[in-house]
C-alpha cells in the first residue's frame, strides 16, 4: 500500500515565526482577522472621500481607544489584556540582535556587490536589468497608488507561501523549468550579444624610470 510523500514544511527566511505562522495560516483566526482587517482597510480607502493619510489617523486613533478600553476593561468580563510581544515590552536582547545581524550580513553584502557592480558601469547585464526594473517600477508606481501597493503585497503575502506550501512538488518542477529557460535565454544573450561587445583595456602600467 503506497503512502503519499510527506511534504517538508515550508520555511520563509528573515520572518519571525509568529509572522511565519500567519502568513502560512498555520493561526487561521489571527491571519483571518489580520487579512480582513487589511482588506476593510483598502475598501475604506478606495470607497471614501478621505486621503491616506486620514484614514491612517483614524485608524491608529481607533486601535489605539480600541486597546485602551480592552485593558481596562477586560477584567470585566474576566478577560486579560491585549497580548503584547515581549520584545515590545522587554526589548530586544544582544544575542537576538547578533542572531539578525548574522542572518541579513550575507544579503546586505550581497546587495552592496550588486551596487558596486552597477556604479562601475562595466556590467551591461546588471545596468539593463536595473533600468528595466526601474523603468516597470516607474510605470507601476504611476498606476497605482502607494496604499493599493501595499495591499496587493498584503495579499500575495498571505496568499503565496500558503499557495506553494500546498502544492510545493508542482511548483518547485514549475520552476526548475523557468530557471532553466532564463539560464538558457542569459547564456544566449551573453554569447550572441555581450561577447561583441569590445571591452575597455586597463590602462599600460606606467615605466618607473
Amino acid at each position: 500500500m503506497s503512502t503519499a510523500p510527506v511534504k517538508k514544511p515550508v520555511n520563509l527566511p528573515f520572518l519571525p515565526k509568529d509572522v511565519e505562522d500567519l502568513v502560512l495560516w498555520r493561526k487561521p483566526k489571527e491571519a483571518g482577522a489580520i487579512f480582513g482587517g487589511a482588506t476593510a482597510a483598502y475598501l475604506a480607502y478606495v470607497y471614501n472621500p478621505f486621503n491616506g493619510f486620514t484614514i491612517v489617523s483614524y485608524l491608529l486613533s481607533i486601535i489605539s481607544l480600541a486597546l485602551f478600553l480592552w485593558s481596562h476593561l477586560g477584567h470585566f468580563v474576566s478577560r486579560s489584556g491585549p497580548p503584547v510581544p515581549e520584545f515590545l515590552v522587554k526589548g530586544v536582547t544582544q544575542e537576538q540582535a547578533r542572531q539578525v545581524a548574522d542572518a541579513a550580513l550575507p544579503v546586505v553584502n550581497k546587495a552592496l556587490g550588486y551596487v558596486g557592480v552597477l556604479a562601475s558601469g562595466k556590467d551591461l547585464k546588471t545596468s539593463s536589468l536595473v533600468v528595466v526594473g526601474s523603468y516597470t517600477a516607474g510605470r507601476i508606481f504611476a498606476l497605482a497608488s502607494p496604499f493599493t501597493l501595499a495591499y496587493v503585497v498584503v495579499v500575495l503575502a498571505f496568499v503565496l507561501p500558503k499557495a506553494y506550501e500546498a502544492k510545493q512538488d508542482e511548483v518547485d518542477k514549475v520552476l526548475a523549468v523557468v530557471k532553466a529557460k532564463v539560464d538558457e535565454a542569459v547564456t544566449a544573450f551573453n554569447n550572441n550579444v555581450l561577447s561583441k561587445i569590445p571591452k575597455a583595456q586597463p590602462p599600460a602600467p606606467k615605466k618607473v624610470d
